[in-house]
């Protein structure tokens, strides 16, 4: 499972979240590594941009996250799931970019932010900030 060729559906992500057993190593790679993630709506094709960092339990704590709530708190997420409950169902997840878990909280965050602004993802997608 390279973590660039990552590519989830809410359903698949669900899956793995919750049949650990099964997909114990998703768990051992993506809590090893923090980084940026893509959030894809594929019913609009906006993009929502997060990130993750080893404060969170790297980028499984934060996708658990989602597959537990469907929206993981996130403002526009959250209307969307508010709006239609099986919204999550248009959600895939990929992941943009990897570093250590031991990468500073901020300098994952300036990243989220370029790729934000790479992405266009403010003014034409789902992130508020």
């Amino acid at each position: 499972m390279p973590d660039d060729k990552v590519l989830l559906s809410y359903e698949a992500l669900h899956k793995i979240v919750y049949n650990k057993a099964a997909y114990k190593e998703w768990e051992e790679k993506l809590s090893a590594v923090a980084g940026v993630y893509l959030i894809t709506d594929t019913k609009t094709g906006k993009h929502y941009v997060g990130s993750a960092s080893g404060e969170q339990g790297g980028i499984w704590g934060r996708w658990s996250e989602y597959a537990r709530t469907k929206h993981g708190g996130n403002k526009r997420l959250v209307e969307l799931m508010t709006a239609d409950a099986e919204y999550c169902n248009y959600f895939q997840y990929s992941i943009l970019e990897v570093f250590p878990i031991k990468r500073d909280k901020h300098e994952v965050l300036e990243y989220e932010t370029l790729y934000k602004k790479k992405m266009w993802s403010i003014q034409f997608g789902l992130n508020d900030n």
